[in-house]
């Protein structure tokens, strides 16, 4: 692992960074690169499951709005969903900068079913 350039390091961690766009891009930059496809499709899948916390998320605070006691858990669990993509956001970046292939749950099954290798 240690044979990547410095180029293909800066490229996956710009994937990761900007999840579902910065994959795109390093899908288009580099698509030759394993390490950069393996940290593109992460990040579309992470882009993905951000998208689909906050729709459903917010569905439910809707449809809960007066109904107060609910309402107040569905908050609650946006703020704990919220705190958790961000944990796994940070453990990602600093798994790019150690040059290591992660497999996040769920995340990596989503990339596996966009066509990740």
């Amino acid at each position: 692992m240690s044979q990547l350039s410095e180029e293909e390091r800066v490229w996956a961690l710009v994937a990761w960074i900007i999840p579902l766009i910065g994959g795109v891009i390093g899908l288009v930059i580099k698509p030759g690169s394993g390490y950069v496809r393996h940290w593109s499709y992460l990040s579309i899948a992470f882009g993905i499951v951000i998208i689909s916390v906050e729709v459903i998320l917010g569905i439910l605070s809707l449809i809960t709005i007066l109904i107060l006691p609910m309402h107040i858990v569905i908050v609650v669990l946006g703020y704990l969903a919220g705190l958790a993509l961000l944990i796994t956001w940070i453990i990602g970046i600093l798994r790019v900068l150690n040059i290591t292939y992660w497999k996040p749950m769920i995340i990596y099954d989503i990339a596996k079913m966009i066509g990740a290798p």
